[in-house]
């Protein structure tokens, strides 16, 4: 009965000490760090008039909610995150923050979650913010759902990545990366992009668009 009630109470206390620890830990790394930022006016441009996601790499995910908490407290963002135990921190993490909102996705109701993110950007006028290649890869590939998104929204697309001059990388399956202390970051929102035609059901040329425009901020 003991370890029962253990492994209730650790199941329901784990997700916050390790989202609200990460928290911690990345605002204090943050301090310590240097960052220069590339494309914000432009993204903070589109996002005052039309609907905007914001795609990143999954190993690209440990600053984001520091830095666009910091650097664009004007605009609400709903993270895609999967609603599974793995995704219980992040979603955790995206909501302790005034701007962050979480969108849980179910394994096996994508379509249902890709019709919430479509209602989040036409009528919510939230920015979404995903990875494509998450929650478990495989590694820098973009699923269609995206491109589906984005038509039937009319939402542009900014590609968002960091590089930092020191960094440690994870053996986790997405390479995670974690700027070191007293580092640089370097922080880049791409150029956007646009899908207007919804009559091919074929995603192929643009989930490649999107690949490389992602790759290109490497």
């Amino acid at each position: 009965m003991l370890k029962k009630q253990w492994v209730s109470l650790k199941r329901r206390f784990v997700p916050y000490i390790v989202a609200y620890g990460a928290k911690v830990a990345m605002r204090l790394l943050m301090l310590t760090c240097r960052v220069k930022v590339k494309g914000l006016d432009a993204f903070v441009s589109a996002a005052h008039k039309e609907p905007c996601i914001v795609m990143l790499w999954h190993n690209r995910l440990v600053i984001v909610s520091e830095f666009l908490n910091k650097f664009t407290p004007q605009f609400i963002y709903r993270a895609f995150i999967s609603k599974s135990r793995d995704g219980d921190p992040l979603a955790l993490l995206a909501e302790s923050y005034k701007t962050g909102r979480a969108l849980r996705v179910p394994h096996n109701a994508r379509h249902a979650a890709l019709s919430q993110m479509i209602e989040h950007l036409k009528v919510k006028r939230e920015i979404i913010l995903i990875t494509p290649d998450g929650p478990r890869g495989p590694r820098y590939e973009v699923k269609p759902g995206i491109v589906m998104a984005a038509k039937q929204s009319s939402a542009q697309i900014f590609p968002f990545s960091w590089n930092a001059s020191r960094a440690w990388k994870l053996n986790t399956w997405d390479k995670m990366l974690i700027p070191k202390p007293f580092s640089t970051i370097t922080v880049t929102f791409g150029d956007p992009l646009s899908f207007q035609d919804e009559s091919s059901q074929d995603y192929t040329d643009e989930t490649a668009l999107l690949r490389s425009s992602l790759l290109n901020l490497e």
